[in-house]
């Protein structure tokens, strides 16, 4: 029990990609034990039709029910994902108990000579069962477990199978425990590797983005200190130049030049999450709202609450910018609804469209053809704790979430 401890502190301790990959290993093999121990359920089912127990028969059909219905049950709530299932090791010892207390109350099962009782194969499965979960000490602790419990509700029932036979098939079982054992250590050594990859896939991905961000500021304060300088200083050429009799010429250049200052104006704010620190959160989220609105000719409701200054507040103000960006290119909206709040703890932007909608495999698809926005914006959202999902919304267009805590998360330790 030790080894899963173990396990669940290096899970801990992994960053986001790793623990997703460990959840979804620990979910899907959750629900493959459950339906193997369904498999225990129709051997014990058949040994009672087949061969029915020479003593007790009645309590041993109860006890087999009783069994039947707690196994069901364990397959409903693993596909549910309702969570509080027990540990591992907690329902294989209750698998133990069961079969160990069959094979006592029978006295016996009512088998042709040479034939093996069927509940003598359900404790092979012990082991199978051990196996679907991450840790090897567990696997070999529970085959050890499974072959005294046979042991010990071989000699408890005084069927006079011998003891040379029930050592033979207990030797058998504790092979096929080592073989599960090594499997179990593989699968977790494996998982282990692909968690790391991908935390490395992770960085680099973030550094790139960073990387990004930096050029954005780069051009932002190139923008803003050259061309919109420049723009505005012939802005006011043409003030000086009006009294030369050709008002009419001027004044579409100064309507040219006042929108192309205005479009640069933007373009800097977009680029550069700078006026987060003299507007704050929520009025730049309403700027880029309207600017997108305007871009995109839809109409735009933003609802904004105060949010409180906090260390994530570019991947914010970054998800506004690429959800709205998105929309304007590809949604063909009428109405889109912003919506950004804090509380609990957690501070939650919503962008809904009713556009055309996203395709189920849109985001891989845009990725496999080299558009990475979304891509490399979940992985900023992650690596700050948080999560990023993509909801259809009926009857069409997209529901975007983003949730961030509002406290940065720990610092993964260097191994």
């Amino acid at each position: 029990m030790v080894g899963g401890a173990q396990d669940r502190v290096g899970e801990a301790r992994a960053g986001p990609t790793a623990r997703s990959v460990a959840e979804t290993r620990n979910r899907n093999a959750a629900r493959t034990q459950m339906l193997v121990r369904l498999l225990i359920v129709v051997l014990l089912v058949l040994q009672l039709l087949l061969f029915p127990p020479r003593e007790n028969a009645a309590v041993c059909g109860v006890l087999v029910s009783g069994y039947a219905l707690w196994a069901l049950s364990l397959v409903y709530a693993a596909w549910r994902g309702s969570g509080g299932l027990p540990r591992t090791w907690q329902l294989l010892l209750l698998d133990l108990v069961v079969l160990g207390a069959l094979l006592t109350l029978s006295g016996g099962f009512a088998t042709p000579p040479g034939i093996r009782p069927l509940v003598d194969d359900a404790f092979f499965l012990v082991p199978v069962l051990a196996a679907f979960q991450p840790s090897a000490r567990v696997t070999a602790a529970m085959t050890a477990a499974a072959g005294a419990a046979y042991l010990a509700a071989a000699g408890l029932q005084g069927s006079g199978y011998g003891w040379g036979r029930s050592v033979l098939l207990v030797l058998g079982l504790l092979l096929l425990g080592a073989v599960c054992t090594a499997l179990t250590w593989v699968q977790q050594d494996r998982v282990r590797t692909v968690g790391a990859l991908l935390e490395r896939s992770h960085d680099l991905l973030g550094q790139a983005i960073g990387a990004e961000e930096r050029e954005r500021g780069k051009l932002a304060e190139a923008l803003h200190d050259d061309a919109l300088q420049d723009v505005l200083a012939a802005r006011q050429d043409l003030d000086e130049a009006r009294g030369s009799g050709r008002g009419e010429a001027l004044e579409r250049a100064d309507r040219a030049l006042e929108e192309a200052a205005r479009r640069m104006r933007s373009i800097v704010g977009e680029l550069h999450p700078a006026v987060l620190r003299r507007l704050g959160l929520a009025e730049v989220v309403r700027g880029l709202a309207e600017s997108a609105a305007q871009r995109g000719g839809f109409g735009v409701t933003v609802v904004c609450s105060p949010v409180p200054p906090f260390a994530n507040e570019s991947v914010v103000f970054a998800a506004a910018r690429e959800l709205l960006a998105n929309v304007v290119k590809h949604a063909a909206a009428h109405e889109v609804r912003v919506g950004l709040e804090a509380g609990e703890g957690r501070l939650r932007l919503v962008v809904a469209d009713d556009g055309r909608g996203l395709p189920p495999q849109a985001e891989s698809e845009s990725l496999r053809g080299g558009h990475i926005g979304l891509a490399s914006l979940r992985v900023r959202v992650e690596t700050a704790g948080g999560r990023l999902r993509l909801d259809p919304r009926g009857p069409g267009g997209t529901t975007a979430v983003v949730e961030l805590p509002l406290e940065p998360p720990p610092r993964r330790q260097q191994r």
